[in-house]
C-alpha cells in the first residue's frame, strides 16, 4: 500500500495490523510497516537477545578474560 493511501486509511490499517503486517510502499519499494504492538515487542526482545549472543560470541573469539556468573553478579551488585 502506498504511503499516501495509508495516510488516508490509518484507522483501518491499524485494525488490519492486529492480524498481519501492513507494508507501506513509495515508488514501488517497501519503506515501512505497521505491525501489532505486541508483535513489535517480541521482535525487539528477540533482536536484543541476538545482539547479546553476538556480543558474547565476539568476546569469546577475542579470548577475553572470563568470569563466572556469580562474579559478574557481585560486580554489578546483584
Amino acid at each position: 500500500m502506498t504511503a499516501t493511501k495509508a495516510r488516508d486509511q490509518l484507522g483501518r490499517l491499524i485494525d488490519r495490523a492486529h492480524s498481519e503486517p501492513v507494508y507501506l510502499t513509495r515508488h514501488n519499494r517497501r519503506v515501512g510497516a505497521i505491525v501489532n504492538a505486541e508483535t513489535l515487542d517480541r521482535l525487539m526482545e528477540a533482536a536484543e537477545e541476538l545482539d547479546d549472543i553476538a556480543a558474547y560470541d565476539a568476546a569469546k573469539a577475542d579470548g577475553g578474560e572470563s568470569i563466572t556468573l556469580d562474579e559478574l553478579r557481585r560486580e554489578l551488585g546483584l
